[in-house]
């Protein structure tokens, strides 16, 4: 009976013995999981959206802290500049019923309008470009090109360039 106890023991040591693994020392292998991102689609520093100042578009950071896609950047534009921006002077050329803005990643990267781009003041629709490469910059979906596809209904595609001071 002794035999077949230290029978299973033998073979389940010379199994480890036999494995291979030799141990090591502490591995450095960069830091520990987060329950939260830290890179990607996470932004922490803050939205830049792009509002006029002067007949001029200009970049505003507004503080944020979470998940903002290009959509999302494009709907906070729409509300146009908060109280205290407008009192520095900003204001908004894009119209708060633009209606369902969608943004489709590629390269360039493609805003779809509900309307024709040719309603929209040359300020506002490099508002909306701006708004859209700098959101998807931020959140990681940004396209090797330096324009967006604007697309809208009937009409060819317009390709522009963020233009901004």
């Amino acid at each position: 009976m002794r035999r077949t106890r230290v029978l299973p023991a033998l073979a389940a040591a010379t199994l480890v013995a036999a494995c291979g693994v030799q141990p090591t020392g502490v591995v450095p292998a960069g830091p520990g999981p987060s329950i939260r991102a830290t890179t990607g689609t996470y932004v922490r520093a803050g939205l830049t959206l792009y509002f006029v100042s002067d007949g001029r578009v200009v970049p505003v950071t507004r503080p944020s802290e979470g998940f903002i896609s290009p959509e999302g950047a494009v709907t906070l534009l729409l509300k146009g500049p908060t109280d205290r921006e407008a009192a520095q002077g900003l204001t908004t050329f894009v119209p708060p019923e633009l209606g369902r803005v969608a943004v489709y990643p590629g390269d360039p990267s493609s805003l779809s309008l509900p309307f024709s781009v040719h309603k929209l003041s040359n300020q506002a629709i490099n508002q909306l470009v701006c708004t859209v490469i700098t959101a998807s910059v931020a959140t990681g979906r940004a396209a090797h090109s330096p324009g967006v596809n604007v697309i809208s209904p009937n009409e060819n595609v317009y390709f522009q360039s963020c233009k901004a001071d």
